[in-house]
């Protein structure tokens, strides 16, 4: 079945059984700790048909951070089976079922140390981790935790750190890749094991086979920014357009798009506009010569819009809201490059923010002498920083603008503009649940 090729999406998934199982234990190691708690949840048909869950006698102490992690206590299990009398009822259920976890790697080893310790069978399963999934998915999720995602895709998760309501979180969780995995056509077995290349939630490659009607249908319904990029034989670049509103940009991006010859043309949702100018900058320097004016001159005539050449000298950092809900990106204007802007997550990522902006400060100050290092593309450079100005003018309130000052001010003011920032903007852009 592995190799297999469906006719369609839905067959595919709807002949797939599943077991999700989650386990909570008395520590880390499977060799040493003992699982309290099992939970587990099949899946056939693309629907939760049984759950099946068990409290496990440990046969040790539960440690003090365990009972307030998971509210499990010593009294709740005296009287619970030991693992021994329910490790045979648990693996009839799982079956051949592919097993499922939000982290395999935590869950599968202490059963399977349960097995050998028993001299039984370990587990040969198919396994699929959907913490790894949603990393393959969501390339730039700074965090793909259970509780983030469920609060992300809108999962009820009422108790977390029970096993069963941990594997209900992570059925559903399933169950919504499942419904991406159709959308974006799906066809093979392994590709829901290393969902990749295709399958990225934040952007969409169109075929020659699909057309260019394809393309606009994408367009038509995204209204928030994103970079369009097509490509031509063996993978070049032919031309990058950032797109601010791509659905009242559709019928010029049709029109331009009819002068090329291509191969593939991707595209991908890039939260705040000034992101998708950063990833022209950083990869125009791959479009051929020949194909560098064409999209110059496209841009010039849609946006129309007076030049800026003082905009670097008068911000040192922007931090704007991220794609991704509660994640956020600064950048630096001291060393303007690729390498100058940081993805983080607020308010967790506060010390780690703060380290990263006093390094650039640092640096700004003692290696580059106070002179500003910027690397803008010399074809790019006046319609770059037209529309970089646009951007923060003409949406004040997406785009937090800092001085040297206020980094190096003891009161930290600018981590409570961010807070403020990340309140009023929790889910700007409405990613993931909103993908392409």
């Amino acid at each position: 079945m592995q190799d297999q090729t469906f006719s369609n999406s839905d067959e595919l998934l709807r002949s797939l059984s599943f077991c999700v199982i989650d386990l909570e234990t008395t520590g880390g190691n499977p060799d040493t700790e003992k699982i309290i708690e099992v939970g587990m949840i099949k899946i056939e048909g693309r629907k939760i048909c049984e759950e099946r869950s068990f409290l496990i006698n440990p046969k040790k102490d539960i440690p003090d951070f365990v009972q307030k992690l998971t509210g499990i206590r010593k009294a709740d299990v005296e009287h619970a089976p030991a693992i021994e009398e329910v490790i045979d009822e648990i693996i009839q259920f799982i079956g051949t079922s592919i097993l499922v976890a939000h982290n395999t790697s935590f869950d599968i080893p202490f059963l399977n140390g349960v097995l050998k310790r028993l001299q039984k069978p370990t587990l040969d399963n198919k396994v699929i981790c959907t913490n790894i999934m949603t990393k393959y998915m969501i390339p730039d999720i700074m965090s793909s935790n259970l509780n983030y995602m469920s609060q992300i895709f809108n999962i009820p998760h009422s108790q977390a750190h029970r096993a069963i309501e941990d594997a209900r979180a992570t059925s559903h969780l399933l169950l919504k890749y499942m419904e991406i995995f159709e959308s974006k056509n799906i066809r093979k077995v392994n590709q829901l094991y290393y969902p990749r290349n295709k399958f990225e939630l934040d952007r969409a490659i169109i075929e020659p086979d699909e057309g260019l009607s394809k393309v606009e249908e994408l367009l038509k319904n995204l209204e928030s920014p994103s970079i369009l990029t097509v490509k031509g034989d063996n993978g070049v670049i032919l031309t990058i357009l950032p797109l601010k509103n791509p659905s009242l940009e559709t019928l010029e991006v049709m029109k331009y798009l009819e002068g090329f010859r291509w191969t593939q043309i991707h595209l991908r949702l890039c939260g705040p506009f000034i992101e998708g100018l950063f990833f022209m900058n950083s990869n125009f320097i791959k479009i051929p010569e020949t194909y560098r004016k064409k999209t110059i001159d496209y841009l010039k005539a849609r946006h129309q819009l007076p030049p800026a050449p003082k905009l670097m000298e008068e911000h040192d950092f922007v931090i704007t809201p991220h794609l991704i809900s509660g994640q956020f990106i600064v950048y630096s204007f001291l060393n303007f490059s690729p390498y100058s802007q940081l993805i983080f997550k607020f308010p967790s990522h506060k010390k780690k923010l703060h380290q990263f902006l006093g390094g650039q400060v640092g640096r700004f100050e003692n290696q580059q002498k106070g002179k500003k290092k910027i690397f803008i593309q010399n074809d790019i450079r006046d319609i770059f920083l037209s529309l970089f100005k646009n951007a923060l003018v003409s949406d004040p309130t997406l785009y937090l603008t800092l001085r040297i000052a206020d980094i190096k001010d003891e009161k930290k003011v600018y981590l409570d503009q961010i807070e403020h920032l990340a309140l009023k903007e929790t889910d700007r852009y409405k990613f993931p649940t909103k993908h392409l």
